[in-house]
Order: C-alpha cells, then sequence, then structure tokens
C-alpha cells in the first residue's frame, strides 16, 4: 500500500497438501477451503477466530479410501447448510455443513472437475469438468434434491440420482480451468485455455467467446460483487479486469510470477493477486523464494504494495471477506492464513471506491434491486 496497513493474520493448520480453492459463505462467518490433501480433503473455518468446524472427509474412520478424495473447488450455498466439492477423480460431492455427513455423489464417468458452483437461488449445482482420453470438458449443471431444512436441523440426504439438465461440451480440445454462474441464474462463465465464454443455460448454446490472455491460459477469475466486472488471474503473469457484458479489457495489472488467483474487495477499489512458480520449476529453472499478495487499484492499475511473508510456498487461492475488511490465502505447502485489515486501512488510496452502485443509486433515488 502506498501507507503502511496494520495487518493481524492468522495461520489454519488443516491440509497437508496444496489449497486448491478458499470461498467464504453469504455472511463471512464461515470460511471453506478445498485441497489435494488425502487425508483432509475439505474443511469448514470459523472465520473469527480461525477455528476449524469440522472437515469433510472421503476417508472412513479405520482409513480405508472410498475413492480419489483429493479436491479441487468448493463452494456453500446461500442458507450455509451444504457445500459442494469437486474432485480430482470422477466424483462431485454434496455435504451437510453442520454435521459433515455426505448428502449426494455425482458421479461424472472419465473426467476430473475443476470447479463446481451453486447457482443464485441454490436450486441448481453447476460443475465443470477436464475431459480424459475420449472425453471432452464439459459444463454440467444439476437440479439439488435437497430442501432446506428447518431451523436447527440439518438437510436430510438426497434420494434421487443426479442426472445433468444442461450438458455443454468443449469443442476447442482445451481443458476448462475454471467455471462460475454469472449474474443471474441463465448465464455460465467459464475459462478454457486463454478464452473466456459466456454460455446461455436455457438453450445450451455458446453466445461470446473472447482470448484474453494470450500467452497462457487463465488458471482463475472471480466476479466483483456486483457481478459487473470480473478479474481473470493468467499463467502469462497478468490479470485482467473484463466487462462482464462482452469481455472487453477494462484495466491489466502485472505481475512478476504466474497469477494463481484473483479477488476484487467488495468495499474498496482493490484487486489482490497471488501466485509464484510451480513448486518444481522453482528447482529446475531457478526462481524467487519470496512469494507475494500483491494490491493493485482497481481502477488506475497502480501496485499498491505487497504482502511477502505470509507464505513459504506459491499461493494457489484468495478470497476477500465478504465485508471487505480483510483476506484468506492459501498455499501449495497447505497452510491458509485468515488477514484482517487494521483501521487505518479506510485511509489507503483506493480504500473509497470512485464508483459504486449503491452511491449511483443513492444519487438518483434508486434502489439496488432496480
Amino acid at each position: 500500500m502506498s501507507t503502511a496497513v496494520n495487518l493481524s493474520s492468522l495461520a489454519l493448520h488443516g491440509h497437508m497438501k496444496s489449497v486448491t480453492m478458499l470461498t467464504f459463505n453469504r455472511e463471512g462467518d464461515l470460511l471453506l477451503s478445498s485441497s489435494r490433501d488425502t487425508n483432509c480433503s475439505a474443511c469448514c473455518w470459523h472465520a473469527r477466530d480461525g477455528h476449524m468446524q469440522g472437515s469433510f472427509t472421503t476417508v472412513t474412520p479405520d482409513s480405508k479410501r472410498l475413492h480419489d478424495p483429493a479436491n479441487t473447488a468448493i463452494d456453500v450455498n446461500n442458507y450455509s447448510t451444504i457445500a459442494a466439492t469437486a474432485s480430482s477423480g470422477e466424483e462431485a460431492m454434496l455435504w451437510s455443513v453442520e454435521t459433515g455427513a455426505l448428502l449426494g455423489t455425482i458421479n461424472r464417468p472419465m473426467s476430473s472437475g475443476s470447479a463446481v458452483n451453486f447457482s443464485h437461488d441454490d436450486r441448481m449445482l453447476m460443475v465443470a469438468t477436464k475431459g480424459r482420453s475420449s472425453t471432452r470438458s464439459a459444463i454440467n449443471v444439476y437440479n439439488v434434491p435437497i430442501a432446506v431444512p428447518p431451523r436447527g436441523e440439518a438437510p436430510a440426504p438426497a434420494k434421487t440420482d443426479f442426472n445433468p439438465t444442461i450438458t455443454h461440451e468443449a469443442d476447442s480440445g482445451e481443458f476448462i480451468t475454471w467455471a462460475a454462474w454469472g449474474p443471474t441464474n441463465t448465464t455460465i462463465y467459464f475459462s478454457e485455455g486463454g478464452f473466456m465464454n459466456l454460455l446461455d443455460v436455457e438453450t445450451g448454446r455458446l453466445v461470446h467467446r473472447k482470448e484474453i490472455h494470450e500467452q497462457g491460459p487463465i488458471n482463475r477469475f472471480r466476479f466483483s460483487r456486483d457481478y459487473l466486472t470480473l478479474a481473470t488471474a493468467g499463467e502469462d503473469c497478468t490479470a485482467h479486469l473484463l466487462d462482464h457484458r462482452d469481455f472487453s479489457t477494462i484495466q491489466v495489472y502485472e505481475s512478476d510470477v504466474p497469477v494463481n488467483d484473483v479477488s476484487i474487495s467488495p468495499t474498496a477499489d482493490h484487486v489482490i493477486l497471488g501466485g509464484g512458480m510451480d513448486a518444481s520449476a522453482v528447482t529446475t529453472q531457478g526462481g524467487s523464494s519470496v512469494f507475494e499478495v500483491k494490491f493493485f487499484h482497481k481502477v488506475y492499475g497502480t501496485p499498491l504494495g505487497h504482502l511477502s511473508h505470509l507464505h513459504f510456498g506459491t499461493i494457489t487461492s484468495l478470497s476477500f471477506t465478504p465485508d471487505g475488511k480483510g483476506f484468506a490465502s492459501g498455499s501449495f505447502d497447505g497452510i491458509i492464513k485468515l488477514c484482517r485489515f487494521g483501521e487505518n486501512y479506510h485511509s489507503a488510496t483506493g480504500a473509497v471506491p470512485l464508483w459504486s452502485l449503491s452511491s449511483y443509486n443513492a444519487a438518483h433515488n434508486l434502489s439496488d434491486d432496480e
């Protein structure tokens, strides 16, 4: 930052291998993580103190493996009752957040999961997959046959099979690296190689496609809270801020290492980037041993500062808290850092956004729903 900002951090120890995904629930009191750790592939943490609430284990108490438990993505529904995980095996799984019980399994033969995301009304689940040998990468949409339970009760397991209502297979032969629902339940955005794609859910047709990163694949992308923009994290050491309508580039943020994840602040004009060289490349090609979380001004694209000593491994996942007062980061070594900004963060450059939908609506006597 252009001015020093106080920061407190908690180290969360639960995974012994690379953290693949971090996401907060809607209220921001829970943090969910997925990992390639075969003994602890998904966890739920209290965001206030970093205490582990529990894990969504795919290993029985007698250590018998039921299937490939390494997870690549995780999401939670709006009521924080159901979590969904996508594995590097052939399953996506639904879990009770409260009890950790397995509620349902979605089988995807000959494919590996790359993303999982609940729709805005929690009635559908999107699962993105990477093809293997005879199969192609695909976007699959499923109905969620699990009702929201009464207050104080855990959801009941699904009693029906999961069959996709919509399937879109990629034609390019590239892997689908990430996917997410758009502003409404009518669109799904997904990255494929260096391209961003827009899928119409009702017709299952691709309505827009544009190359964003010419020198490498898009590792992940994240929407802003109002869904007007999204930011992509690229293997080419850049992140791009895009207009959600036509994928036109608004700003480019440059790093000196491949960018694995990016997150847009919900309250400030700040964008954070995390990444680093692949662990195998560090020893064969040489590279910096410092892994930084970089801060940029969202509008101007100028670097605002960096945090250099949060992790001792490649940063693999980032997420701002829903209130914008902190963020979580995960790394290749399995460590998660839960960070909170001090009071002087509000006086930092970019802490007050130049424009927001709420301020525009207030100036024109409109409600946020109009």
